[in-house]
C-alpha cells in the first residue's frame, strides 16, 4: 500500500515535547565524549537522500527527500577509538545497534522534502538507514554510543511485538 502525502503521524512522546532537543551526547568508546548541539550540526557538510520509506506493516510512502549529515561525520568529532565496533543510536530507552562500518551511508537528519524536520517525524534529527528496516529510522535521537558489541536493539523488539503480538522476540 502506498500512502500520498507524507509519512504518517504517530503521538510525539511526553518526554520530547517536555525537554529542549536538538543536543546528542556521544560516549563510549572514543577518545573524548562530548555533546553536540543542533547550530554545531545545522553547518556541517549535508547530504541528500531520496528513496521509497518502507515500513513492515506494509505501507510504502514513495520518494522523501532526507537531507542530513553522515553518521559517520558526526561521531568523528568525538574520535571513536578503534576498538569501537558498533554504535548503538538511542531515543531516551529505544535504541538500535549497526556496526560502525555501515555509518558512512547512514544519515543523521534534519530536513524532510526540503524543509526542518517536524517533530511530528522525529525533528529535530531522526536517522535514516538507506533500504534499512522502518524501525531502524530512530526518530527525536539524543545519544550515540560506541561499543565494542553489539547488544540488543530494543527498537526490533518493540517492532517485533507489534507485528506478532503474541510472539517472543526475547532470545
Amino acid at each position: 500500500m502506498q500512502i500520498r502525502g507524507g509519512l504518517p503521524e504517530h503521538p510525539v512522546p511526553d518526554r520530547v515535547r517536555q525537554t529542549a532537543l536538538g543536543s546528542i551526547r556521544i560516549h563510549g568508546l572514543v577518545e573524548r565524549e562530548l555533546t553536540v548541539d543542533a547550530g554545531e550540526l545545522a553547518v556541517a557538510e549535508h547530504v541528500t537522500l531520496e528513496e521509497p520509506f518502507t515500513c513492515e506493516e506494509g505501507w510504502t510512502v514513495p520518494g522523501l527527500r532526507w537531507t542530513g549529515i553522515s553518521l559517520a561525520d558526526v561521531l568523528a568529532r568525538a574520535r571513536p577509538l578503534a576498538t569501537a565496533r558498533f554504535v548503538h543510536v538511542w531515543s531516551g530507552s529505544y535504541s538500535i545497534s549497526l556496526p560502525l562500518a555501515q555509518a558512512e551511508r547512514v544519515l543523521l537528519c534534519d530536513m524532510l522534502d526540503g524543509v526542518p524536520l517536524p517533530i511530528q517525524h522525529g525533528g529535530p534529527w531522526r536517522l535514516v538507514i538507506p533500504g534499512g528496516q522502518c524501525f531502524s529510522s530512530v526518530k527525536w535521537v539524543d545519544r550515540l554510543e560506541l561499543t565494542l558489541e553489539e547488544g540488543q536493539s530494543t527498537g526490533e523488539l518493540i517492532a517485533r511485538q507489534r507485528l506478532a503480538p503474541s510472539a517472543d522476540f526475547s532470545t
